[in-house]
This record gives structure tokens, C-alpha cells and sequence, in this order.
């Protein structure tokens, strides 16, 4: 059994990938900034942010997501992060 901070970073990698769902059109894989900062950020705690930074600074070091221009930072899937999410 991981740690809790482990189980942390585990659900919120689900719930990235859940929210980046693959379809038709030009933000296919992306991650909705409004989501991100408006409702999803607003709802952690101090420690639950350390762990989105660290789950997201892996999943780039993974190769799961890439950077995508904005105003503020915003993700999509890589080609191998739609497989994962697939996968999952």
C-alpha cells in the first residue's frame, strides 16, 4: 500500500487524464483551463497542490502531456498519453 501523499498523486493523475478525453475536434486531449484554475485548483489544499505540480512535472518527464500556449499554463496528451488514457 502506498503512502497517502503516493494515493494522492495517484487520483489526481486520474482525474487529469479523465478530464483530458480524446475527441474530434482542435482541443482534442486538452485539458480545459477554465476547469483547471476555476474549479479544480480552487478545491486543494496546500499539500493536494504540491501534488499537482510534482504529478505534473512526472507526467511531462513521462511524456504524457505537453505544454500548450495560453494565458495561463494549459495541457494536452502527447500521442503517448492518449494511449494511456486509453489504457486506463
Amino acid at each position: 500500500m502506498g503512502t497517502r501523499k503516493d494515493r494522492i498523486k495517484d487520483a489526481i493523475r486520474e482525474e487529469l487524464l479523465a478530464r483530458m478525453t480524446v475527441g474530434q475536434d482542435k482541443d482534442a486531449g486538452q485539458l480545459s483551463a477554465d476547469w483547471l484554475y476555476g474549479e479544480f485548483l480552487p478545491s486543494l489544499s496546500e499539500k493536494e497542490i504540491q501534488a499537482l505540480e510534482e504529478i505534473i512535472a512526472e507526467m511531462f518527464a513521462d511524456g504524457v502531456i505537453e505544454h500548450v500556449g495560453g494565458r495561463r499554463p494549459t495541457y494536452r496528451l502527447t500521442a503517448k498519453g492518449r494511449k494511456e488514457s486509453v489504457i486506463r
